[in-house]
């Protein structure tokens, strides 16, 4: 269904840009109060997640035409499930310094984690009824 496909677009554009805004940080200054609640509010990062694992499913089990029923939309769905537990991971962590030292160890590895998110939504939406068998 096409509302999925354009709900699965946003989460990884949104995803990637949360990822960026360290890297990035001048250009994504209108992305910093969005990672802040998504990091600070545990019920929103609950709720960030369970998001990612449905549009997940849903990717899966109604695919855009003429993708067939189970694995239509299986990379873009599998890497938003994959983004979903990375930024559940990242951002669960309690001692913030440990998780900032982790982050800042790993930051041209999460950059190319973002950009290849971007490189997913993008193909994504230019290229929506691509089968990958």
């Amino acid at each position: 269904m096409i509302q999925f496909y354009l709900l699965a677009v946003a989460y990884l554009v949104f995803s990637a840009l949360l990822i960026l805004v360290d890297s990035y940080r001048r250009r994504l200054s209108f992305m910093l109060k969005a990672k802040a609640r998504i990091r600070e509010d545990m019920k929103r990062l609950n709720l960030y997640f369970v998001a990612g694992i449905a549009i997940s499913l849903l990717l899966l089990f109604l695919p855009i035409p003429p993708g067939p029923i189970v694995a239509g939309d299986l990379l873009p769905a599998l890497y938003i499930l994959f983004i979903a537990f990375l930024l559940r991971i990242l951002y669960s962590e309690r001692n913030r310094e440990r998780s900032d030292a982790f982050l800042a160890g790993k930051k041209s590895r999460m950059k190319k984690i973002g950009f290849i998110t971007l490189a997913v939504a993008l193909i994504h939406f230019l290229f929506p009824s691509i089968v990958l068998l």
